[in-house]
């Protein structure tokens, strides 16, 4: 049966298995130590080893851009679902609409950092093409020195003037040896006028395309430093989005608080219970209250008082009291 088999390799497994979580004996040498990782492209492993070259720019700014606008096109269907929720249900309008602004601040946060990271690109590309424009316009002053120093020497030796002199020379006896050094000479000034004219047309080939190679560069160069300026430029606008988009939801904030605050007002306004003096108490207090007094009739005794503007005066005067 194939049961033995399978069973047979099971065992073996466990018992690997059991023997792997054994601790090692004291005496057992130490593992070697882990392999070290590959070393990344682009970074020096040994010395004088060149790092690997970066990537073409436009691939660099395409990955930038595409990486963005992943990312915005989310944000864009989770502030359209926010949307859809306050529209749909107006309980929800206070709840949706801070939430929306914070999506919205995030998405110009990322676009104030990528605009920003696009802008150093260019910047460092648009160095790259100024120290070619230098490398370019001292290769044009050499060329130039050297188309300088060619006319120079063509100037120099008129091959006229020599077979002038060798004629002249000629013509006088015991002159012979002159005249086969003024034609060694003329033949010299003639081989070198030829040299001089192939090295001063290939110089002047090398400085005319060096010269439009530079107008080239300046071209480019001009474009990339107005590509990163209007980056930078985009930045700075998603910066003051930031702000404005930060004291919205500071508002947002705020209204949130005091209306949570009004809401229990309401509330307690709304469930006010005043309490109602007992009966019992009542009745207390009306058997403290103290009663009326009968009017008290007047003394026949006391002493009439003339008031000074009663023209009355006191009707009857007290009788006087009987002696015994």
């Amino acid at each position: 049966m194939r049961l033995t088999p399978i069973l047979a390799v099971v065992c073996c497994g466990l018992a690997s298995v059991a023997l792997a979580q054994q601790p090692a004996p004291p005496d057992a040498p130490a593992p070697p130590p882990a392999a070290p990782e590959a070393s990344q492209p682009g970074v020096k492993t040994e010395a004088g080893q060149q790092p690997a070259p970066k990537e073409p720019l436009d691939e660099r700014v395409r990955r930038l851009i595409e990486d963005f606008n992943q990312r915005h096109e989310d944000r864009v269907l989770e502030m359209s679902s926010y949307g859809k929720a306050g529209d749909a249900e107006p309980g929800l309008k206070e709840f949706a609409d801070p939430r929306k602004v914070e999506v919205e601040l995030k998405d110009e946060q990322d676009r104030e950092q990528t605009s920003k990271a696009l802008a150093k690109e260019y910047a460092d590309e648009t160095s790259l093409v100024q120290n070619q424009e230098k490398a370019l316009e001292n290769f044009i002053a050499k060329r130039q020195k050297t188309l300088d120093g060619l006319s120079k020497r063509d100037s120099t030796v008129n091959p006229q003037d020599l077979e002038v002199a060798a004629e002249n020379l000629a013509r006088q006896p015991g002159t012979d040896a002159q005249v086969r050094e003024i034609r060694l000479r003329m033949y010299e000034n003639e081989r070198d006028a030829k040299d001089a004219a192939t090295q001063q047309k290939l110089a002047q080939q090398e400085l005319a395309s060096a010269q439009d190679e530079l107008k080239r560069l300046v071209a480019v160069g001009q474009s990339l430093e107005k590509e990163s300026k209007a980056y930078t430029a985009d930045a700075e606008s998603a910066h003051e989005n930031e702000l404005h988009l930060a004291d919205r939801l500071e508002f947002y904030d705020v209204s949130a608080q005091a209306e949570d605050v009004l809401d229990q007002g309401r509330k307690a306004a709304a469930a006010v219970h005043h309490l109602a003096v007992s009966p019992q108490v009542q009745d207390t207090l009306r058997s403290l209250e103290p009663d009326a007094k009968a009017d008290a009739k007047p003394d026949a005794a006391k002493k009439c008082t003339e008031a000074a503007n009663d023209p009355k005066g006191c009707s009857e005067k007290p009788a006087p009291e009987q002696k015994e």
